[in-house]
This record gives structure tokens, C-alpha cells and sequence, in this order.
């Protein structure tokens, strides 16, 4: 069996804007408690972009299904929409770099 090394890059921007009045301290700790160690709305912004970076537009355990550039998504029902999280759409690749090399046994 052959086997190849691929490296693939990609470069995604969005603009992932978030409301403090409804992400604040005491949301963060139930978000704390139940998903992962983040105490600030950049860990969280950084939190959410690569989600979307690496499994596009979709449910966010943690944070529902954020806005679109504004706009709640085709796929998402009212309860699952989190109105406090927009993402922006700056740019995301479709064309990929991919680097390959066959790899020796």
C-alpha cells in the first residue's frame, strides 16, 4: 500500500462578533463547568472560528448555531439559533494548497 504525506493550508477570515451582555462572566462559567477552559470573549471568538474553519456552517456544541452574517441559516430551527454570536464571512478558500510526497516505508 502506497502512502502519501499531504499538507494541506488554507486560509479562512471571519469576523466573529459577540454580545457581552449575554456572553458574560456567569455564562462563562456554566460554559466552564460543562465544555472547556476558557475565561474571555477572544478565547471564545478563537474558539468559534476554528470550529467553523474546520466543519463550516453548523451546530456549535456549546454555543448553538451562530448568525451568518447576521442571518439565521437555512438549516437552523429559532431555539438552536444563538443571536449573541455573529460570524462574519471575510473569506474562506476553496482553493487549497496541498503539498504531497510519497512517504517510504
Amino acid at each position: 500500500m502506497k502512502r502519501y504525506l499531504c499538507k494541506v493550508q488554507r486560509t479562512d477570515e471571519y469576523i466573529v462578533e459577540l454580545d457581552e451582555s449575554v456572553l458574560d462572566e456567569e455564562w462563562m462559567k456554566g460554559y466552564r463547568e460543562y465544555f472547556a477552559d476558557l475565561h474571555d470573549l477572544e478565547e471564545h471568538a478563537e474558539n468559534i472560528a476554528q470550529y467553523r474553519a474546520r466543519f463550516g456552517e453548523r451546530y456549535i456544541e456549546g454555543y448553538g448555531v451562530p448568525l451568518n452574517d447576521g442571518k439565521k441559516p437555512w438549516f437552523a430551527n429559532d431555539k438552536e439559533v444563538n443571536r449573541a454570536i455573529n460570524i462574519k464571512i471575510i473569506s474562506e478558500d476553496s482553493e487549497c494548497e496541498v503539498d504531497v510526497s510519497e512517504m517510504k516505508s
